[in-house]
């Protein structure tokens, strides 16, 4: 497998070295936000911390506290609009970049900034997840995040810019447009959430969609193996994986040349060591899990040094690649390919914990299966019921679709281990999404 080197120093290093240098950083990190900024200051104190202590990344993990959407949101409202984290930017007189979260928590929008010169490392941040995709300097790139308040979209143009990338910002234009853009310049790369991905080939006249383009950098989604080899097939490129978050500032993990891997052996999502720390937790015991093991993700920015963001609880699963572990033995932490998502998005059906990328991966294993949807409700006597709404890519028999159904009920049943209701459904019958996919529906009389 050929290797695209950002920083072969780095990248062939040795791990002991790649956290030998995470640690530094960090000693600098926390001495400057312990002088300059109060907020953190005074949750570390409550915390009883002594920075002289932390000698280790253990010694971090361990007595450096964590914290969460509900600390931002309550600095926020104390001291609004930024609260005291960007104190000490504001008071530096250089240009902030602003961003907020969606807000679809329910529980509100988060406001997050880098300066000006923060932003410029975030450039080579993004530069490592082009240059692993095998992407060159002047080649085009196709954007089709919007640009908005939102960290996305903003981030990723800059980023791309600044590796030396040929950028189309075509966000903003509706899927015709798109696709016309498409077939004029066609690009090496395209940009953007992995269902916006899907919805483009289904409403595109040619197949592939863009003739000549080989990379499609997917992400802001959960997604299940499945659904990835789909869209490759789709646009008869490569899919590589992405994650990162507004609290982040960027996407910081990236998949290497080999992409999602294979179904025997998952490609990894590898952070950016030298930028970012990534933790992942046992939840329950607060101990960082081994190799191969699932946990929760915590995040620290080691170069926002005046905005910063350390130890941030991403409310997100993940199961951890220790570094050395991938193939392409990049010294570098990750998580597993596919094994990303929403801690909120699990859901208890029957008493069986579910989550919706295990769903994704089973109905797109099925090849006749173009969309689906799963409803959940309440029976007269309360118990759950789970109904799969499949959506065919072309019209089938009905001793065809019944076949489809049964196979859909069957592996479900085997894999998840409960039973669903499978409704077929004609094509076109179900929306599809333009940005990120909502393919469950809870109308339960009750809340678990």
């Amino acid at each position: 497998m050929q290797r695209y080197y950002l920083e072969s120093q780095h990248e062939q290093a040795q791990p002991e070295a790649i956290q030998a240098l995470q640690l530094s950083k960090l000693k600098a990190l926390l001495a400057k936000t312990w002088n300059v900024n109060s907020f953190y200051r005074d949750h570390w104190k409550a915390a009883g911390v002594r920075l002289e202590c932390i000698n280790s990344l253990d010694d971090f993990r361990e007595l450096i506290p964590s914290v969460q959407k509900q600390d931002f949101l309550d600095d926020q409202l104390a001291v609004p609009p930024y609260g005291r984290r960007l104190e000490h930017a504001l008071s530096l007189g250089e240009p902030l970049i602003v961003s907020n979260t969606s807000g679809t928590s329910g529980m509100g929008q988060e406001v997050h900034a880098q300066t000006a010169t923060e932003f410029e490392i975030t450039q080579q941040v993004y530069a490592h997840g082009f240059r692993w995709a095998g992407l060159k300097r002047s080649e085009g790139l196709f954007l089709t995040l919007p640009i908005t308040m939102m960290p996305g979209g903003r981030c990723e143009y800059h980023g791309a810019m600044g590796y030396g990338l040929t950028v189309y910002a075509v966000g903003n234009y509706d899927a015709a447009q798109k696709l016309d853009l498409l077939r004029r310049f066609q690009p090496a790369a395209l940009f953007g959430t992995t269902s916006y991905f899907a919805h483009l080939a289904a409403v595109s006249s040619e197949t592939p969609p863009s003739p000549g383009m080989r990379v499609l950098i997917t992400g802001a989604e959960h997604a299940g193996f499945s659904w990835l080899q789909r869209l490759e097939r789709a646009w008869n490129a490569k899919a590589y994986d992405r994650y990162g978050s507004t609290q982040s500032g960027n996407d910081h993990m990236f998949a290497c040349e080999r992409g999602i891997g294979t179904r025997e052996r998952l490609g990894t999502l590898h952070n950016t060591d030298l930028y970012h720390i990534v933790e992942v937790l046992n939840p329950e015991t607060g101990r960082h899990v081994e190799h191969g093991e699932e946990g929760e993700i915590y995040m620290t920015s080691l170069y926002r040094t005046d905005t910063p963001a350390i130890r941030v609880r991403m409310r997100d699963r993940a199961i951890w690649h220790e570094p050395g572990s991938c193939p392409c033995e990049r010294p570098y932490s990750g998580a597993e390919m596919c094994s990303i998502g929403r801690i909120d998005d699990v859901k208890k059906v029957k008493g069986v914990n579910i989550w919706p990328q295990a769903v994704d991966d089973l109905v797109f294993g099925i090849d006749e299966v173009d969309e689906y949807q799963v409803v959940l409700t309440s029976s007269d006597t309360e118990a759950d019921m789970a109904t799969v709404r499949v959506m065919l890519g072309t019209t089938l028999s009905d001793r065809k679709a019944s076949d489809v159904s049964d196979r859909v009920a069957t592996e479900l049943r085997r894999r998840i281990g409960i039973s669903f209701t499978v409704e077929i459904l004609e094509p076109g019958s179900l929306e599809r999404s333009e940005y990120k996919a909502r393919r469950w529906i809870d109308q339960r009389n009750r809340e678990d």
